[in-house]
């Protein structure tokens, strides 16, 4: 797979995934705390994706 498809489609993903965690984890009406949550939840997890998507098609080309 392309390594921009697999960054865009990892970050794609932990942005949905950090902004819903962060609202549900740090309910603010004024929204900013969770709007920091959520950024930083989506640098971390977009980094987890991108990695863990790499490793798991290494795997699948290897057993191949």
């Amino acid at each position: 797979m392309n390594s921009t498809v697999l960054m865009f489609l990892s970050i794609l993903v932990a942005l949905f995934l950090g902004f819903t965690v962060s609202f549900v984890i740090t309910p603010d009406p004024t929204g900013v705390f969770p709007a920091v949550v959520g950024i930083v939840l989506t640098g971390i997890l977009s980094l987890v994706f991108y990695f863990g998507i790499q490793r798991i098609l290494a795997l699948n080309k290897s057993s191949a």
